[in-house]
């Protein structure tokens, strides 16, 4: 089969879908110049809304939800945006938070990892793996946790003990 034949036999098939789009995509005129203003001189909003559905062909205003009619909240405050914040470091790369230096909390439940080392449950839910066995540390006593060295945590009992940690959870 030639190529003008399969274009030819191809090419009916493009002008009826050209034709079906064209009733699915009509072309609207712009609105006036005077009717855009007339639409924009009204002060309701919902009439200025009715009267710019209009224009635009729209059958019925859309249905006002609860959260519509409800009276305006408080402005939050405005972020700068980023034409605003351009080149301003501070704005461009905000602060993190400062995590705590020290947690202090008691004890309510002692365990065993799936790996076989001691757990110790903090008050809140929190679930920490000590790196040895403390034979002394019971539930209800007051446990302090400290940030150390390369994101490690330390443990301190009320015995004096020292135990590096990890949280599970």
């Amino acid at each position: 089969m030639s190529l003008r034949r399969t274009s030819l036999r191809i090419l009916p098939l493009v002008a009826l879908s050209t034709a079906a789009l064209a009733g699915v995509h009509e072309v609207a005129h712009p609105p006036s110049a005077g009717a855009l203003a007339t639409c924009a001189s009204i002060d309701a909003p919902t009439a200025r809304l009715a009267c710019y559905d209009r224009l635009a062909g729209r059958a019925a205003p859309p249905r006002a939800t609860p959260a519509a009619t409800a009276p305006p909240a408080a402005p939050a405050p405005a972020a700068p945006t980023p034409k605003e914040s351009f080149g301003l470091y501070a704005a461009e790369h905000p602060a993190p938070l400062k995590p705590a230096a020290e947690l202090k909390v008691p004890v309510v439940a002692l365990g065993v990892s799936a790996s076989g080392n001691p757990t110790v449950t903090l008050e809140g839910g929190q679930l920490w793996v000590l790196d040895e066995p403390d034979p002394l540390i019971a539930i209800g006593d007051l446990v302090s946790i400290h940030r150390a060295a390369f994101g490690s945590f330390l443990m301190y009992t009320p015995n004096g003990r020292r135990h590096r940690v990890r949280r599970l959870r």
